[in-house]
């Protein structure tokens, strides 16, 4: 076997295969959910790629660290492409193997007609992969609605003469804080009236003129900018009738003081943007069951709620989750009404209260299907 021209597919036990010491494609802990689902669903069934001279794994790392979490062994049979080259022939294939601008981009429209007879969830992406996808596709607007071409997100200037570091938003407010610590209070609304809804990132570009509704359920990148120009967002957001405060992410894998950080600028500039005239539905959120203690704190009780499902089918913990964090949201806060962005689980379909928010991706659909 002198090149890579020969080779041969075989199996071997997992205990030959040694990891790559060098290999600089980093373990993508959100995806390996989602192969660990794949494997238990269908089992190791696509080959990695060993170098029998060296024993080393060299391309599919990933899969091979999401089969040891299932199996918890060494002992199991792992189907391999076998190769026998140098160890910088082998490098090179492991970088080459990896590259992300060698792999192809997506047929969009395949992947809309697929999700008709498998969910985008079943085929392994979640609710940030699909909008990352579309991203750039739609504009929803008053515009031709036939034209599918415009712009969807807005470009984040950085450069914009109005930046101000972070620490000095203490300086234009400091708003009296609840609990252990100090969490601005946000009034929130009486009641969500039928609007159209947008996502932050949607909205420099948004033209109709009928009453509408700005949404976070996005990347936390993409609005930062609430946080670093916070009144140049300001101006733009008096146009909504509703914000949600922003979604900062509350993982579970989060540090605590992360945590609780995220918990306490999504309330500061929720109270801002009320400071300012804007009606704000607070966004509720919770990682594990030691966040209740906090993640509460400075909401408003017996008014209405925004929440995202996003991501909470990755895995049974993600979803048991979920659902205890919603049981206690209920207790604590009673919300009148719960703004519900993200798949519908069933456990929560009969709950009055939820209105459904649809998804980009649903949006996308329903906008190509007409």
């Amino acid at each position: 076997m002198k090149d890579l021209k020969n080779f041969e597919f075989g199996t071997i036990k997992r205990s030959q295969i040694k990891f790559a010491d060098y290999n600089p494609r980093k373990i993508d802990k959100s995806n390996q959910d989602k192969l660990i689902n794949a494997i238990k669903d269908h089992g190791l069934i696509e080959p990695v790629v060993w170098n029998q001279r060296t024993g080393v794994l060299v391309g599919g790392h990933q899969r091979l660290t999401a089969a040891d979490t299932i199996y918890q062994s060494n002992d199991y049979d792992v189907p391999v492409a076998i190769i026998d080259v140098d160890t910088k022939t082998e490098k090179k294939l492991n970088v080459q193997l990896n590259n992300p601008s060698l792999q192809g981009s997506w047929d969009l429209d395949e992947l809309l007609k697929l999700s008709d007879d498998v969910s985008f969830e079943e085929m392994g992406f979640d609710q940030s992969d699909i909008d990352s996808m579309f991203d750039g596709q739609v504009a929803f607007s008053n515009d031709d609605p036939n034209d599918l071409s415009d712009p969807l997100s807005d470009d984040i200037d950085d450069s914009d003469s109005s930046f101000e570091p972070s620490f000095q938003n203490a300086q234009k407010a400091i708003f009296d804080g609840v609990g252990d610590y100090d969490i601005p209070e946000i009034k929130g609304v009486d009641h969500i009236d039928d609007v159209n809804w947008i996502s932050f990132n949607m909205l420099k570009t948004y033209k109709d003129d009928k009453p509408f509704g700005v949404h976070h359920f996005i990347d936390d990148y993409q609005f930062e900018r609430e946080w670093s120009h916070i009144d140049v967002q300001v101006e733009r957001l008096k146009r909504a009738k509703y914000v949600t405060s922003p979604d900062f992410s509350l993982y579970m894998d989060f540090p605590k003081a992360l945590q609780i950080y995220n918990h306490f600028r999504k309330h500061w500039i929720a109270a801002y943007f009320e400071q300012n005239g804007i009606q704000v539905i607070p966004t509720i959120a919770w990682s594990d069951e030691d966040s209740w203690a906090w993640c509460f704190d400075g909401e408003p009780v017996n008014k209405p709620v925004a929440i995202s499902s996003v991501g909470v089918m990755n895995s049974e913990q993600t979803k048991d989750a979920f659902l205890a964090g919603y049981t206690k949201m209920i207790e604590v806060l009673n919300p009148s009404q719960i703004l519900y962005y993200g798949d519908m689980l069933p456990e929560l379909e009969d709950d009055s209260t939820i209105i459904r928010l649809d998804s980009f991706t649903t949006q996308l659909r329903k906008r190509v299907n007409n």
